[in-house]
């Protein structure tokens, strides 16, 4: 007799002159494997058919929520007062976390080759308060500085306020690039 039980008889045929025993499979398994068919049926009617939670309505609540609805101006009062927020300031730390600090650091001091130093007076692509801006919104061709699409109005105005109050820290970084702005020109001169 071998180790396997009389009870477990073979099945009819043969593969390659290989016979197999007939063994149920356990009960535990096979009861898994109907609910999980028997749940699958309503809960595919609700996420397909009906109002489910779906990923595409995971994603519009989320956007919603990150939505900031302040209706800021982009204009030069507004992201100087906001620099002067730090409540503000704070809803858009991690982003610049995210999103800058590849190439200007943490900190703002600047990657040499990718990003220059942002917490000097010298500023390369801005003129006035409201550049810093456009160029957050557009980016800078034929640099790494890559148009933030990602970012709503609000959020692109709090931005360049995070990167004004940058500017009033220096850090030793890179050197300074650019034109030096000591204090920003107001947007009717």
């Amino acid at each position: 007799m071998s180790s396997q039980d009389i009870n477990d008889p073979l099945l009819d045929h043969s593969y390659d002159g290989i016979q197999e025993y007939d063994n149920p499979l356990p009960g535990w398994w096979v009861m898994i494997f109907w609910v999980s068919i028997i749940f699958a049926i309503p809960y595919t009617i609700y996420v397909h058919f009906m109002e489910g939670n779906t990923i595409q309505a995971q994603y519009e609540k989320d956007m919603a929520d990150n939505t900031l609805n302040l209706n800021l101006e982009a204009d030069a009062a507004t992201i100087l007062a906001m620099s002067n927020d730090p409540d503000k300031l704070a809803l858009v730390a991690g982003s610049f976390g995210t999103l800058c600090a590849a190439c200007h650091k943490p900190d703002g001091s600047g990657q040499m080759g990718l990003g220059p130093n942002l917490t000097d007076k010298h500023w390369k692509n801005a003129k006035k308060l409201t550049d810093i801006f456009d160029v957050i919104s557009n980016g800078v061709p034929t640099t790494a500085m890559a148009a933030q699409r990602g970012l709503d109005k609000d959020q692109r105005v709090l931005m360049a306020a995070y990167v004004v109050s940058l500017s009033r820290e220096l850090k030793e970084g890179l050197p300074p690039e650019g034109e030096e702005i000591l204090s920003w020109p107001s947007e009717t001169e």
